[in-house]
């Protein structure tokens, strides 16, 4: 199966115009500094599931959210406001994503 090309380029570009940084890209993830969010890649062309780590105060997840959406849009994404991801160390060191939808 062949991984679909995803605009990397242009949200660093969305996620820069917006006062933040990608910290780290793995295949279908982006994480943002401070961890108040991430985006996920889906199957449609173009478009990213936005989700908010659930330490985010709810206000800021909102204001995060009325600015990266109109944003997108302006640049040729769509990002889907989809729920919330809790991050966590397993025994072996490495990372747990457990999202919430």
């Amino acid at each position: 199966m062949e991984t679909p090309l995803r605009p990397l380029g242009i949200v660093m570009e969305l996620v820069k115009g917006l006062g933040h940084e990608i910290t780290y890209a793995y295949d279908d993830l982006v994480f943002v500094d401070h961890n108040d969010f991430l985006l996920q890649f889906n199957d449609e062309s173009n478009s990213l599931d936005l989700f908010f780590n659930t330490e985010c105060p709810a206000d800021e997840a909102d204001e995060i959210a009325g600015k990266i959406m109109p944003e997108a849009m302006n640049m040729g994404l769509v990002v889907n406001r989809k729920g919330t991801y809790e991050m966590t160390e397993a025994s072996d060191s490495t990372l747990q994503i457990a999202f919430n939808p």
